[in-house]
């Protein structure tokens, strides 16, 4: 396989050669110039309206995916996982209030299979702090999202999709302030400055924190501290131990626009988490002194050169060093209840006993390389180097209170080599084809004992893989485009499920990789009429046929466990469609539907399975959001405006195991309800925004009936320069 690898790296050198000598009877910008009528249009999501050349290429591309402006949303209080929540086939899952994890279903993939992205470089083992559900909107300038088949220029594993956060490069001197106060004594609060001087120094800014006390009231089972057993009923209960907070420090300096480099960025981000843990996996198992801790500091670099050597040949290389550490803290040796009263236990510990420290270490590097032939002809070979390792500290209590495993090496190794040719022969149509090669070597604990006592040894495992796949778009008419995309993709295990959390996330090491046979078909439609109307409606059908699938259950003491379940098959649409009136009024929805399916016909000992054909467990199947907008102009000045906007989202019930394993429980049917109200002063220098969230107070739940916030508040101040 190595040698397979050279080869492909020595016959995309050629073709690059030869490409050169081609292109120099033939010069060039060494940029695509897209249809010109193609950017007059837009894409509209609700309230996010994208414009512009570099969002046309993404939603014009071969490739089922979607730009978000999330400028548009700098007045609000969402996140950035919040904001995906808005686009047709996306679900967020969160586990509770601020703070807590968040995982993000993309047609029927949900967690790992769908990988982060900032600006191009993977995110998959940056501090929790700096998450999406920490992140606020204003942090980014667009949100890139690909579903299903993934371009190579993003060398990750992904066999769900991507989410690329694209951050605010344009050369400009900005400063931009938000504060925001809210229900359950919730502060969030963002800082963004920017300026760039005529000799190309740029200097960037961006800072933000969220605290929350996170105390709203939750429907649960709960202790009786009597008889230590767990009631039958439910009761009503204030969340007592659940305070949140984290700090992001974001900083980037370099140089633009020199004649050797057109970027040369170097960055430095430092991150800070506070979590107090209220509950286990499942909501009857609570604590009262549990927390975790941790801290992350993250050095970058950033080198873009277009036209390197020759036109059109461009070069990006990035790479980020994560260094983390994380506390998990649960010493008490009591028994809590819903109730906030304790009883004392006999042993320490409230559930996993714990003062382990895990710094984890993590080298990301990308090195991109494109070029283009002509107007017709594109090339892209793309590197991605992954390479963790987590320690566990050795200090006198955790060797106390934990086996010889504790301290095995945990790495894990990705190596992503993706090579791919593009052709666009005219404005009609253009056809993508790409390979991907993966290597990856995994060191860790494997339990190797035939009895019910564990006993781990240290051992590594290394795999190659090949994955291919193309993407091709047709215009028949102007308002019209068809999407047909297909991919061989695999999705290497994740640290956190190869070796857990050293909490309640239980890892296997043994993990195998994923592989699915992914293929969209889309077809977006957008019609303006008497310059004032606009209809935009897009229909997107998948399939995935998945092999080793990875999935996350949860067992009677709230821990977490990953396995290779075996053969799932995946069906699924999501539609969306939107009305809009000028820059006034807006209103539309989309829905979801993802039939994903147990198809082992057989179990471990080689009787029919009890589950075969049933849907995978704890996986929302059908869901749907609407929304709507009313912009007032000129009110109480010439440059103010007043906007009042309403979001609906809704869920199926769906069940939290296997219904053919005689699963009873499920997370029942939800609806919520959002409304938000505006002010822009002075051409949107000065803001007030005032929000109410699932204002019916309707119970919301996610991840085996976590139960989210109920009814909320919060008004919101920002002030913003430009020039």
């Amino acid at each position: 396989m190595i040698k397979k690898k050279l080869l492909l790296l020595g016959i995309t050198v050629s073709m690059l050669l030869l490409s050169a000598d081609v292109a120099a009877q033939h010069p060039h910008d060494g940029h695509y110039r897209p249809d010109t009528t193609a950017l007059k249009r837009t894409q509209r999501l609700g309230e996010v309206v994208v414009r512009g050349k570099y969002v046309d290429r993404v939603n014009k591309s071969a490739y089922n995916a979607v730009a978000i402006d999330t400028r548009k949303l700098r007045n609000t209080n969402l996140d950035l996982a919040h904001a995906l929540d808005r686009v047709a086939g996306i679900k967020i899952r969160e586990e509770g209030g601020v703070g807590s994890a968040v995982q993000l279903n993309l047609n029927g993939f949900t967690g790992q299979h769908v990988k982060v992205f900032l600006d191009g470089m993977p995110m998959d083992n940056s501090n929790t702090s700096f998450g999406l559900n920490n992140i606020p909107a204003g942090f980014a300038s667009q949100l890139q999202v690909y579903k299903g088949v993934v371009p190579v220029d993003f060398g990750g594993d992904a066999i769900g999709g991507v989410i690329n956060i694209v951050t605010d490069h344009s050369p400009r001197t900005y400063v931009d302030a938000s504060y925001s106060y809210g229900s359950f004594n919730t502060h969030r609060s963002n800082i963004a400055l920017g300026w760039t001087g005529k000799r190309g120094l740029v200097v960037r800014f961006n800072a933000y924190q969220n605290y929350s006390d996170n105390d709203y009231k939750v429907k649960t089972q709960w202790t009786d501290l009597s008889n230590s057993t767990i009631s039958n009923e439910e009761g009503w209960f204030r969340r007592f131990h659940d305070r949140y907070h984290n700090e992001a420090v974001v900083l980037q300096a370099g140089l633009v626009n020199k004649s050797w480099a057109n970027k040369l960025l170097f960055g430095l981000q430092y991150t800070h988490e506070y979590a107090q843990v209220q509950n286990a996996n499942l909501m009857k198992i609570v604590f009262g002194g549990k927390l975790r801790k941790n801290w992350g500091l993250t050095p970058s670099l950033l080198y873009e050169k277009r036209n390197l050597f020759t036109q059109g040949l461009n070069l990006r290389l990035s790479a980020r060093y994560d260094y983390t550490t994380t506390n998990n803290v649960d010493t008490l040796s009591r028994t809590y209840s819903w109730t906030g009263q304790w009883i004392p236990k006999a042993s320490q510990g409230e559930g996993a006993t714990s003062l382990a420290e895990f710094t984890g270490k993590t080298l990301t590097a990308v090195a991109n390389l494109t070029y283009r032939i002509g107007d017709q002809h594109f090339f892209t070979l793309n590197e991605t180097y992954i390479n963790f390792h987590r320690h566990t500290t050795d200090n006198s209590a955790n060797r106390a209170m934990t086996s010889a495993a504790t301290f095995m090496r945990r790495i894990n190794i990705k190596d992503i080599t993706g090579l791919s040719y593009q052709f666009i022969p005219n404005t009609e149509w253009n056809a993508t084809a790409f390979v991907k090669y993966y290597d990856t070597h995994v060191t860790g604990p494997v339990n190797v004992s035939q009895t019910t006592r564990a006993q781990y040894e240290e051992q590594q495992r290394h795999s190659q893989a090949l994955g291919f796949g193309a993407a091709g778009t047709w215009t028949p008419w102007r308002d019209l485009q068809v999407k047909l995309s297909y991919e061989r993709a695999l999705r290497l295990p994740s640290e956190r499920e190869l070796f857990g959390d050293g909490d309640y996330e239980e890892g296997d090491a043994v993990l195998m990789p994923e592989k699915s046979n992914n293929v969209n078909l889309n077809f977006n439609y957008e019609h303006t009429f008497a310059d004032a109307h606009t209809i935009v409606a897009e229909l997107g059908l998948n399939y995935r046929n998945i092999q080793d699938y990875i999935i996350r259950t949860i067992n009677a003491k709230g821990v977490a466990v990953s396995t290779n379940h075996g053969h799932v098959l995946g069906e699924g649409f999501d539609a969306a469609v939107h009305y809009l009136y000028k820059d006034i009024f807006t209103i539309g929805g989309n829905y979801s539907m993802q039939n994903m399916r147990n198809r082992e016909r057989y179990n471990a000992n080689g009787a029919l399975s009890v589950t075969f054909n049933n849907r995978v467990p704890n996986l929302p199947y059908a869901f749907g959001n609407m929304d709507a907008s009313y912009t007032l102009k000129h009110v109480f000045g010439k440059y103010n405006k007043l906007t009042i906007g309403y979001d609906m989202r809704y869920v199926h019930r769906f069940y939290r195991s296997w219904s053919g394993d005689g699963a009873k429980l499920y997370v029942p049917e939800q609806y919520s309800h959002d409304a938000n109200l505006t002010y822009s002063i002075y051409g949107g220098r000065y803001n007030i925004s005032i929000e109410a969230n699932n204002f019916t107070n309707s119970l919301l739940y996610d991840n085996y009936s976590l139960q989210k916030p109920g009814r909320n508040f919060a008004i919101k101040f920002r002030y913003s320069l430009s020039k």
